[in-house]
């Protein structure tokens, strides 16, 4: 039996890190992730080499270049994302000379999702082919309109429990998630169904699957595993 992927998570903001190790339980629900808060602490439950690292660059015992420096001479070649606030002309100069793509915490959880795909894909975790399934094996064939992109099974997931009224905290309850990764779902429904609120987002949504009901039948059920 092959061993588990793994993924180093260090971030010292519990939120954050919360955030992040949804997002990859989300994608890559096979890998084995280990959050660390410090340098030390990462030192103290080392698993072996992991195959991503995802980590902020301010941390209580270590800073900036430092901290790619460690990184770098603990994991040569190896993928990671640097996750951190503000980042200067050198640093990131710094990031690039070692590989490591950058993204500013300012952005939105939408584009957080779409830089740990990405990171996913690169390190072999998640295989491409995965992150780019056709309709009705990992994206559904609910769209706001024939040639849109449609929502994945997850956001389908979301959207008949919101559809219900439930609320993104029971809804994350209800399928082990955050709130602020389903909050981050929503956003990205909203996006893919042209929509600006929750009520205009349930509308086009259940106009969308009964269309496709119609249509397919039970075709709109996801494929064991897909979600």
């Amino acid at each position: 039996m092959s061993k588990p992927n793994k993924i180093l998570v260090l971030e010292d903001h519990p939120l954050i890190s919360m955030v992040i190790e949804d997002v990859c339980k989300d994608m890559a629900p096979h890998a084995e992730i280990c959050v660390a808060t410090s340098l030390a602490q990462a030192r103290e439950h080392l698993f072996g080499r992991p195959d991503l690292i995802i980590f902020d660059l301010t941390l209580a015992d270590s800073k900036g270049e430092a901290t790619i420096d460690w990184l770098e001479s603990m994991y040569p070649s190896i993928t990671a994302m640097i996750y951190t606030g503000f980042v200067s002309p050198e640093i990131r100069a710094r990031a690039e000379r070692a590989g490591y793509g950058v993204l500013d915490k300012a952005t939105s959880q939408a584009v957080l999702a779409q830089e740990i795909e990405a990171v996913l894909v690169k390190s072999g975790i998640m295989n491409r082919v995965l992150a780019d399934a056709p309709a009705n094996e990992h994206q559904s064939n609910i769209a706001a309109y024939p040639g849109a992109k449609p929502l994945t099974w997850r956001q389908v997931e979301i959207m008949r429990m919101t559809a219900e009224g439930m609320s993104a905290k029971m809804v994350a309850q209800k399928i082990g998630l955050s709130p602020e990764t389903v909050r981050g779902h929503i956003r990205e429904i909203f996006k893919r169904l042209e929509v600006s609120n929750k009520a205009q987002a349930v509308n086009v949504f259940l106009k969308a699957e009964r269309s496709v009901k119609h249509k397919f039948g039970d075709a709109n059920q996801p494929q064991a595993g897909n979600q």
